[in-house]
């Protein structure tokens, strides 16, 4: 992963999980944009995420 967008409703209960998140990038972590948003698409949902990569040849 090279870029990690996270939309969230409650920006600060994400924040509680970060060490978690960070257990999947085995510390080759990617630039990160954290973005509070008032709705998600889905009404019930708490985060979105939208991840690049970017695959070697």
């Amino acid at each position: 992963m090279v870029k990690e967008n996270l939309y969230t409703t409650d920006i600060e209960s994400m924040k509680k999980y970060n060490d978690v998140r960070k257990k999947f990038y085995s510390n080759d972590f990617p630039a990160a944009t954290w973005i509070q948003v008032q709705r998600l698409y889905m009404s019930d949902a708490k985060l979105e995420v939208e991840l690049i990569a970017h695959l070697p040849n």
